[in-house]
């Protein structure tokens, strides 16, 4: 049982409240999935653990932790890194895991290759920045105004790119003098399936996260075979690649590589308005909610 401090928003949240995007309404529930804070009690069986820990977890079953206490598996819950804040914590579980499991798992990014990362000041967005950088990569960031493209570049991109008024196709062709990208990190959807596509180098790795504007898409297989490429998704792991995915994740947290980025925080009893600020997209990085 942890004593929160700070637990972050994620899309899905709003799809529960909403019963979208495939989600179905249950009636009364808690959302949260992230969580960081101090552990006040375990199970006898937890020896990973002890009261008084300061920890960043996933609520046991993906729910409950925006509330006071929230009940966590021993297999999520995880030291705080050191020098990191617990709302800077609270943001990384979810987003950061997934951006990970994307890039390092599945397309097995490598030093030298461009890596074009969609919508960037998402909570994926940010974190997939920061680890392709990190693997010595060449990042390209979309986001959907000048100001979000500004900050992808303070946090590493070499370049970015606004995918509202620019053509991002030609624009990745531009920047990588006609070679495309080797990796592509999405979970918009159906909007940039097409750029995506287009802004691929032959042997090119697509990989999405998620589908938060879209699922339908049209994939035209002589491309996929004349360029050989792939087109991947993390699909939904069980704790032990979790564990495997955020440990990884975590030692970068902790050497300064990777930073998460929090946009606002809420008091728990704003959470109303930190939902709102979460739909306006009018955010770079996480929205969190402290006690």
């Amino acid at each position: 049982m942890v004593e929160m401090a700070a637990s972050s928003l994620d899309r899905l949240d709003i799809y529960s409240r909403e019963g979208s995007h495939g989600v179905v309404r249950t009636g009364r529930q808690v959302g949260g999935r992230d969580v960081a804070g101090t552990v006040v009690e375990v199970g006898p069986r937890v020896t990973g653990v002890a009261p008084g820990d300061d920890v960043v977890a996933v609520a046991r079953g993906g729910r409950g932790a925006h509330a006071e206490r929230v009940a966590c598996s021993d297999v999520l819950t995880f030291p705080l890194p050191a020098g990191c804040s617990m709302e800077r914590a609270a943001a990384i579980p979810t987003a950061g895991r997934s951006a990970w499991a994307a890039l390092v798992e599945l397309a097995r990014i490598r030093p030298g290759e461009r890596v074009l990362v969609f919508a960037a000041g998402s909570g994926v967005g940010s974190f997939g920045m920061q680890i392709a950088r990190a693997a010595g990569c060449f990042v390209i960031a979309t986001a959907g105004s000048q100001w979000k493209c500004d900050r992808a570049v303070e946090l590493g991109a070499h370049a970015a790119i606004n995918h509202y008024t620019e053509d991002v196709t030609a624009r990745v062709a531009e920047i990588t003098g006609g070679r495309g990208v080797d990796v592509v990190l999405d979970h918009v959807g159906t909007p940039v399936w097409d750029a995506a596509m287009g802004s691929l180098a032959p042997g090119g790795r697509f990989v999405t996260t998620g589908v938060t504007a879209g699922h339908r898409v049209s994939l035209h297989l002589g491309q996929v075979f004349a360029k050989g490429l792939t087109v991947a998704g993390v699909g939904r792991p069980d704790d032990g690649q979790i564990r495997r995915h955020l440990s990884g994740l975590l030692e970068l947290v902790a050497q300064g590589s990777v930073t998460p980025i929090v946009d606002r925080v809420f008091p728990l009893a704003e959470i109303v308005a930190a939902h709102t600020h979460l739909e306006s997209d009018d955010f770079f990085g996480k929205v969190v909610l402290t006690r």
